[in-house]
């Protein structure tokens, strides 16, 4: 039997062009947000939860769960001294860590 091809190019050229500009668009919000630091103490502690959280239900290995929590302990310091932007730099390579299983 013999593979056959498909043709999936979309028929409006300005589609492709929409749909690139879209998914741009999308990974640099996302990456602004995750970069973005906290206003305070309690959304910076909060966000060291919510990345807990999510850590411990995304089935990692061991020894990166072990990681994250390491990065996590250093992202509290940074919250509880005011450190927002060191704090926000962590969290973001807590997100890639998780991210990248």
């Amino acid at each position: 039997m013999e593979a056959q091809s498909r043709d999936i190019e979309p028929k409006d050229p300005n589609t492709m062009k929409s749909l690139t500009a879209t998914a741009a668009l999308v990974l640099l919000s996302t990456a602004t947000l995750a970069a973005e630091p906290a206003k305070d103490k309690d959304a910076c502690l909060k966000t060291a939860v919510d990345l807990a959280e999510k850590a411990e239900k995304s089935g990692l290995a061991d020894d990166k769960l072990v990681k994250i929590e390491e990065m996590l302990t250093k992202l509290e310091d940074h919250c509880e001294a005011s450190r927002f932007a060191e704090a926000a730099t962590v969290s973001t390579d807590i997100e890639t860590t998780i991210g990248g299983k």
